[in-house]
């Protein structure tokens, strides 16, 4: 059941483990697109904010900022629900599973 529940709210477990792990992949996919960026010297518009890992590392950021707020505001009606249905996991997490894997991908066909 464990694991169903780790593909199911993986990206929401993931922060109440580790309450800044989505900013730090956040963090990692725009950092590599900087640097790749800066690299080929094309520069930044708003044509870069379209990028997958940019579009991806922008929507983890939010994601998290908006796990934080909901600990803080539910914090512990969460803790003594047990089970909880959560209707924008259910929209948010294949979202965030998608974009990770195309930017994961992206990232590698541009390395090689």
């Amino acid at each position: 059941m464990d694991l169903i529940g780790w593909i199911f709210f993986g990206p929401a477990k993931l922060i109440s483990h580790a309450p800044y792990a989505g900013l730090l992949i956040s963090a990692a996919l725009i950092s590599v697109e900087v640097i790749r960026t800066l690299a080929s010297g094309t520069g930044f518009s708003r044509a870069w904010f379209r990028r997958a890992s940019v579009f991806t590392g922008l929507l983890w950021a939010i994601f998290n900022l908006y796990e934080l707020q909901l600990a803080a505001v539910l914090g512990s009606a969460l803790a003594n629900a047990g089970v909880l249905l959560r209707l924008d996991l259910i929209v948010l997490t294949p979202i965030l599973y998608v974009m990770t894997g195309v930017a994961v991908y992206g990232l590698l066909q541009k390395s090689r």
